[in-house]
């Protein structure tokens, strides 16, 4: 965190106006004799600074006994530097804007910190266009929360729009719901990966998220169209892929967000492969939300810790169907066709119509299952 020096030279103070405020904010009202011995600077350079922090509005100077006394203005007068900043950026932002923009060539700039992410981020604001984001979890609610927050409101008062496909964890998905104007697909989270993709307008942008974050910043219209043709592509998509035991975590987590889940020929692999994470997570949270399996399920499965959850209602199909790796998962508007390999993989397809008549089947299977 930057020290108080830090930000106020930051914000347009020399050293020396930012040593002499935060001395008399400290010590309220001071002589300069008093400056000259606790900031160690010489007389000549106290007056000369204390002149610069009265035209700055930092400062006032009063008789006091016949003594000349130096007083701070409140802390709260910074901000009024911070808007003259502003003011004075905004008058020339519209013709070096157009300057930029009219450069058709490309552009590439390698920016390290989080300077780079909010310079990104204001751009987004002042251009007042779209923008879609791949990959991630969200991490700029956690490393710039404060700015991530502002930036949520200023873009929803202007109506800007976002699209995220975000990894399909649990802390992406409760940082999306404080994502005002947003939209919102999960992806198969078992590809982790410090990269995040952000186009809008003409920019690409790659934000490689590690302690120091770094960010490429790509202008190039051809390209942003490109890579918004895929993302838009994905995003429309109705089918996904999850693999390996993360993507089936991912899948059973969703599964929560609905009041049941309905299986066909489920053999009790997921409490089987994954008692821990049922202890200790599913099985609570099944239980808090009321939410309940309903399995149309394999003969084998009766071996196994399946049959002890409390929220699982089984009935056993017919010993005449064959044993399959295959299990259907429905919930919600989700179809999840499940296959328990040593490395599981799993196709989600989202379609009402589709549910509907997975749903329907499964009634049928239902009726004909034998009860435990």
């Amino acid at each position: 965190m930057a020290s108080e020096t830090e930000v106020l030279v930051e914000l347009g103070l020399t050293q020396n106006e930012a040593k002499l405020y935060l001395l008399m904010v400290k010590g309220g009202q001071m002589k300069a004799s008093q400056l000259f011995l606790a900031s160690g600077l010489q007389r000549r350079t106290v007056y000369d600074t204390l002149q610069q922090l009265e035209k700055k509005g930092l400062a006032g100077k009063a008789e006091v006994g016949g003594v000349q006394v130096f007083t701070p203005s409140p802390p709260s007068s910074l901000l009024s530097l911070l808007e003259e900043k502003r003011d004075s950026v905004e008058k020339i932002l519209p013709s070096l804007s157009r300057i930029y923009e009219s450069e058709g060539k490309t552009s590439v700039s390698v920016m390290y910190g989080l300077g780079g992410i909010k310079m990104v981020l204001e751009d987004v604001l002042s251009l007042r266009t779209d923008f879609c984001v791949y990959h991630g979890q969200l991490q700029l609610a956690e490393v710039l929360p404060k700015f991530f927050r502002i930036f949520n409101e200023k873009r929803s008062r202007l109506g800007i729009k976002a699209r995220f496909m975000l990894l399909d964890i649990q802390t992406a998905r409760e940082r999306a719901r404080s994502v005002p104007l947003a939209d919102f697909k999960f992806i198969d989270p078992s590809t982790i990966s410090a990269g995040v993709w952000w186009t809008y307008a003409d920019r690409l942008v790659l934000f490689v998220m590690q302690k120091t974050p770094v960010v490429i910043f790509i202008k190039n219209a051809d390209l942003a169209t490109t890579f918004r043709k895929n993302f838009d592509n994905m995003f429309d998509s109705k089918t996904q892929i999850y693999r390996g035991d993360t993507g089936m975590k991912a899948l059973l987590n969703m599964t929560l967000e609905h009041k049941e889940t309905l299986f066909i020929g489920g053999s009790g692999q997921a409490p089987t492969r994954y008692s821990e994470y049922f202890e200790k997570i599913y099985t609570p949270a099944a239980m808090k939300k009321g939410h309940i399996w309903y399995n149309a399920a394999q003969r084998a499965i009766l071996k196994t810790p399946a049959v002890k959850l409390p929220f699982h209602r089984i009935r056993v199909l017919p010993a005449s169907m064959p044993w399959s790796p295959n299990v259907i998962w429905i919930f919600g508007n989700c179809v999840a066709n499940v296959v328990w390999l040593p490395e599981p993989v799993a196709f989600l397809a989202e379609d009402p119509h589709i549910a509907s008549a997975y749903r329907n089947y499964f009634r049928l299977l239902w009726r004909i299952a034998e009860r435990r």
